[in-house]
Formats: C-alpha cells, sequence, structure tokens
C-alpha cells in the first residue's frame, strides 16, 4: 500500500513525463477551446486540440490513467470532458499556494481575474517564483516553457486536491 507522499510523488513524476512530451511534440497538439474536451486519454506523443485547461486536466487524467489510485480532476467534473480555468479556480482556490513558497510540478497558476479566469498554466519542475519551470497551451505555438510570471504576476497559484 502506498502512502500518501508515495501517491503525490508518482502523480508528480507522470504529470512531468506528460508535460515534457506535449512540449516535445508541440507541432501536433493544436490549440482549440472546444468544449466538451476531446484530448482526455490522448498519449501526449499523438496529434490532437485542446487549450491551456484542457492540458492541464489531461496531465491529470494521464496521471489517473497509469496509476493504481485515483488522480482526482482538478476541473472538478470527474474527467467528463468538461471543466475550463474558472472551475480550475472554483475547485482549488482552497489550496492556495502563497507566491513566496516553493511550487511544486502540478501546481496551476491562473491568470486574469476572480469572476473572469483567461489561462492557466501548471508546474512542471519545482522551485520558487523565480526558479520554478511552468507549461503553457495559450496559443497555437505551445505547449511550451514558460516562467509563471510570463504574462505578468498570477492571479492565484493552487494546489490540486491530489497533490495535497
Amino acid at each position: 500500500m502506498l502512502t500518501k507522499s508515495e501517491k503525490r510523488r508518482q502523480t508528480r513524476v507522470l504529470i512531468r513525463k506528460y508535460l515534457e512530451r506535449a512540449e516535445a511534440n508541440k507541432a501536433d497538439i493544436h490549440y482549440s477551446q472546444d468544449r466538451l474536451l476531446t484530448s482526455l486519454g490522448d498519449s501526449p506523443d499523438s496529434e490532437f486540440e485542446t487549450d491551456c485547461s484542457g492540458l492541464v486536466i489531461s496531465a491529470f487524467f494521464w496521471a489517473d490513467k497509469w496509476t493504481t489510485f485515483a488522480v482526482k480532476d482538478p476541473g472538478g467534473y470527474n474527467y467528463s470532458g468538461a471543466g475550463n480555468t474558472g472551475s480550475i479556480l472554483r475547485t482549488n482556490y482552497k489550496r492556495a499556494v502563497p507566491f513566496d513558497h516553493k511550487f511544486y510540478i502540478g501546481d496551476m497558476a491562473l491568470f486574469g481575474t476572480w469572476s473572469h479566469t483567461e489561462h492557466v498554466i501548471i508546474c512542471r519542475a519545482n522551485g520558487t517564483f523565480r526558479t520554478s519551470k511552468w507549461t503553457s497551451h495559450g496559443q497555437e505555438a505551445g505547449p511550451y516553457e514558460v516562467d509563471i510570471d510570463y504574462r505578468g504576476k498570477p492571479l492565484i497559484v493552487v494546489r490540486a486536491e491530489s497533490l495535497a
């Protein structure tokens, strides 16, 4: 039986590998805000369409798919294909990570306002505000590596329930 710490570690490794593979395959990952999400379960090495929140939810779905334990949908819809930046914020805002703390793989930085979130990126390399590395898929050129403040300071950084 795995401990909670071992489950978090395994989940983070799977998310990191998913994001690294998606970045390496960015030519085949196209930008689309269509719903329902159709990329859930697609290999990051395959061709598919998604947006920023879809990439985040897909990374968690991938981890859920390859573990023997449940990894909850950070979008709050049990991997039904629904979910967006707003649902990621609503589902996770109680687990805010202060900007002066360390960020871990799977943490999510949201941009916009409390009433209108516009973008989400996901941490793929642990670190501080200055040293952590994040993955964005906010346009056709993504997914690609970014720093947390590449669009200005985020509204909030949150940690998913499965990683808390």
